[in-house]
């Protein structure tokens, strides 16, 4: 059942490669037409219309896959999660303990772990006077100006200015896509971004 649903999925991704294929053609044929002084206005309008639904289109179908593949192969026990937990796995083979001796056995590298953490998570007195005076400058209220503010719907402009700040090459979701797909097609995929993140609120 579910390669008849792959097999129709890989058929109508074909034939919308033909039509994009068949449109680019045609624009292209109408602009020659255009510098030979020939009025394709209108024709040239309509082509231009259905390519810009497809590029539309287009990057729903991505995210609509990713979002497919993800609960296909995402936490199931199948090849690909056994290969992407087995690729994360790098095993510890030396280690430095807290005097600096270099540790290259399983038992002196756990004892090495051991002491760092037990030292690390060992429960410390603190002077209380200074924690206090400390905590005393930091209001434990968030005041009902600031509280308005902060419950503030998101706009499609700090939605924007958020997706801009993520490093480049980098992806901020689960779905897969670089940052640079987001900032490259905002015009597109913005409106359903802030629609996700009303949702989710």
């Amino acid at each position: 059942m579910q390669d008849s649903f792959k097999n129709v999925g890989r058929k109508a991704a074909r034939g919308r490669r033909k039509e994009f294929s068949r449109l680019q053609q045609q624009l292209q044929e109408l602009h020659d037409l255009q510098l030979r002084g020939w009025d394709v206005m209108n024709p040239l309008e309509a082509v231009k219309k259905e390519l810009s639904e497809h590029f539309h289109d287009e990057p729903r179908r991505i995210i609509f896959r990713a979002k497919v593949e993800n609960l296909e192969k995402g936490e199931k026990c199948n090849f690909f999660f056994f290969k992407k937990i087995y690729s994360a796995h790098t095993p510890l083979v030396q280690l430095r303990n807290k005097e600096g001796t270099l540790c290259d056995t399983k038992e002196d590298i756990r004892k090495a772990v051991t002491d760092f953490y037990g030292d690390l998570y060992l429960e410390k007195r603190s002077d209380g006077d200074q924690a206090e005076k400390f905590l005393s400058g930091i209001p434990r209220k968030v005041s009902a100006p600031a509280r308005e503010v902060l419950n503030t719907p998101l706009t499609l402009e700090e939605l924007h200015l958020a997706v801009k700040s993520f490093k480049s090459g980098k992806t901020p979701g689960s779905d897969g896509l670089p940052n640079e797909f987001y900032t490259s097609l905002w015009d597109l995929v913005g409106p359903d971004l802030l629609e996700l993140n009303e949702e989710m609120e």
